[in-house]
């Protein structure tokens, strides 16, 4: 027999909810101001006005905090390309790729958190794959419709990975590598 929460039990949940999202919210933003080496456990709980020990009890470790950026940048990347129309496939697949594009220009060390290697130990590097793996897999789906293509539509996004890599890095130009994407999607989509 399963009970409802109590009210005491929802009041709780929601405020730990409510908590952890500021505590993220004000590490996303140092993050994306001042990169990874930024994310130190002292100088985010006094940003925060809290003590050291919330964000240690909430994430454990500095660790556990990136991981949980890193789920949360995620997420933001899919939500920005999960929500393109339905239009025409050509139209819809180029308006993902412009949306992940986007994403990514909005928050350039979130994407780096979501795609870096973690150090430490097994269990944390498997979780960064499995991560990296779920938004590779959802972008193919945002890139529909699934009309066989799928080895395609998985090499537009490896290609679509690596340009926003070339992006974040400054190693590429977004005026030269959104084009090229689009080329790529006018040539798969040719066939389609």
């Amino acid at each position: 027999m399963t009970t409802e929460p109590s009210a005491y039990e929802q009041a709780k949940a929601s405020a730990r909810s409510a908590l952890r999202a500021r505590l993220l919210h004000v590490a996303g933003e140092r993050l994306e101001a001042e990169g990874i080496e930024a994310l130190s456990m002292r100088p985010l709980a006094r940003a925060a006005g809290c003590s050291t020990m919330v964000f240690y009890t909430e994430f454990q470790s500095k660790d556990g905090l990136l991981d949980a950026l890193a789920d949360d940048r995620a997420a933001r990347l899919l939500e920005a390309v999960e929500t393109v129309a339905d239009i025409d496939v050509v139209s819809h697949r180029r308006a993902v790729v412009t949306a992940f594009l986007d994403a990514v220009d909005a928050m350039p060390e979130g994407y780096r958190v979501v795609v870096r290697a973690v150090a430490g130990e097994q269990r944390a590097r498997a979780r960064a794959r499995a991560r990296l793996a779920d938004v590779e897999r959802r972008l193919v789906a945002a890139l529909l419709p699934d009309d066989g293509n799928e080895l395609r539509l998985s090499g537009l996004v490896l290609a679509l990975r690596g340009a926003a890599d070339h992006l974040v890095s400054g190693h590429a130009d977004r005026t030269v590598l959104e084009p090229a994407l689009h080329a790529i999607v006018d040539a798969i989509s040719s066939d389609t």
